[in-house]
């Protein structure tokens, strides 16, 4: 694993340090070597000072680059914008012998050697790259399970992409990946990579800035997404500071955001306070109190029912195709059930109780690869809706008639007789009710 020097750029340190403080945590929680150092300036900033003058964007990205060769460390950020223009500079100056002699030459003025030693990586590359899904996934002390999170790539992480490869910009997943590894859901929505349009502000179109942002903000609420994660400094500002200024307009939003690092954070176990989540605009209260609320309903389904198989039978659903009360009533949605137990309610689906319209025909297991079935999820949830009284007339009046004499229909002697039939033998109703008196229920799993 390399050593690290933080390059924290110009607006995390100046407006947003909560984000530092994140990272600097799970950093030092993950064991990665990251060091300040001193000398560094603005990456520089590509839309202002690169237009400006491209040989000082050059000239000052070489500069910084030079300090972190000096030390003898790469450079690690949490921003897209110094990532590119670093990760740019470096690439522009290796492809042009021109562009490298120059650059020596103008360093060279002022003490400092270019020698292109020192790389540049995002803190998600490093993160996936150098920490690793596996190892992640071990570290997770509070598991995300149950949340659904928007993920949000931004422009500058991935584009332009030959010059920064971090991932594929017209399907991305390491940041997928990356929130799925604490355990939560990141959901697909058609805007997933559509740009933030937090630039526009500084042109003076806040309207159209504003405009973006709610688009966005909008469709994650559609889908039900609990928080948008994000691993770029004015993303977060676009969607959490212009969020806020939506709802003093009196816009019904309420859309957390979370940078990566907090996310993984709280998945580490570190609290609230030690991620500076009180400096956001935008209330994460309620992410955080939804999310406790999730923990304890999936550990209660957890209870009853394997939670790694009850997942992926909710993911799948091919067996739903083969359901013969799904051929007759395109109504029944099997996979809807076993999906509402996964995201933890329990209580709703024991109360709707749509699971009793499984007849239990075995079709669905028969097909079952992992032979954990709908009809052995919904086999657990009868049995807990009979303890809690939650039962169909039909089959309480069948439970009824077996507690009270151990049989479902008792036999009418004058067909019998009519039929020319013997009396049915004696019932075993006593040792049943003396096996009841006693033995008491095993669990149900």
């Amino acid at each position: 694993m390399s050593r690290y020097a933080y390059f924290w750029g110009c607006y995390i340190q100046g407006r947003l340090p909560h984000l530092e403080k994140s990272t600097r945590a799970v950093a030092q929680h993950l064991g990665l070597d990251c060091v300040d150092l001193d000398g560094l300036t603005c990456c520089p900033e590509k839309s202002m000072i690169g237009n400006m003058s491209h040989r000082a964007w050059l000239l000052t990205a070489a500069r910084n680059l030079a300090v972190a060769e000096a030390a003898g460390v790469d450079f690690v950020t949490p921003c897209p914008g110094c990532f590119g223009t670093l990760r740019g500079a470096a690439a522009e100056i290796e492809s042009n012998a021109g562009s490298e002699r120059e650059v020596g030459a103008e360093l060279a003025s002022i003490g400092r050697t270019y020698r292109g030693a020192a790389r540049v990586s995002h803190i998600v590359e490093v993160l996936h790259r150098d920490i690793g899904l596996s190892a992640i996934r071990e570290r997770v002390a509070q598991p995300l399970t149950g949340m659904r999170i928007a993920v949000h790539y931004g422009c500058h992480l991935l584009k332009p992409s030959a010059q920064l490869a971090v991932d594929d910009p017209a399907a991305p997943s390491k940041l997928d990946q990356l929130v799925e590894a604490l355990g939560a859901t990141s959901i697909a929505y058609e805007g997933k990579l559509s740009c933030c349009g937090g630039l526009l502000s500084r042109v003076a179109d806040e309207e159209t800035a504003q405009a973006m942002a709610r688009r966005k903000l909008r469709e994650v609420m559609e889908q039900r997404a609990d928080a948008i994660c994000l691993a770029c400094p004015a993303c977060f500002m676009q969607y959490d500071a212009t969020q806020l200024l939506l709802q003093r307009k009196g816009e019904e939003l309420q859309v957390p955001v979370l940078y990566y690092t907090e996310l993984l954070g709280l998945a580490l176990g570190l609290t609230p306070d030690e991620l500076g989540l009180s400096a956001h605009r935008v209330e994460v209260q309620p992410f955080l109190a939804k999310w406790q609320a999730r923990r304890r309903a999936i550990e209660r389904v957890r209870e009853h029912w394997d939670y790694e198989l009850l997942c992926k039978c909710a993911e799948c659903g091919a067996c739903a195709f083969d359901c013969p009360v799904v051929g007759a009533d395109a109504g029944f949605d099997p996979n809807g059930i076993i999906r509402e137990l996964a995201e933890g309610r329990v209580d709703q689906v024991l109360r709707e109780g749509e699971f009793w319209r499984c007849v239990e025909c075995y079709s669905c297991r028969e097909s079952c690869f992992q032979r954990y079935s709908m009809l052995d999820i919904f086999r657990v949830a009868k049995g807990l809706a009979v303890e809690r009284g939650l039962v169909p007339a039909g089959t309480a009046e069948g439970i009824a008639a077996f507690r009270k004499s151990g049989r479902l229909v008792e036999a009418s002697a004058s067909q019998r007789k009519r039929l020319g039939l013997p009396q049915p033998p004696a019932s075993g109703e006593q040792e049943l009710t003396q096996l009841f008196e006693w033995r008491p229920e095993p669990p149900r799993h």
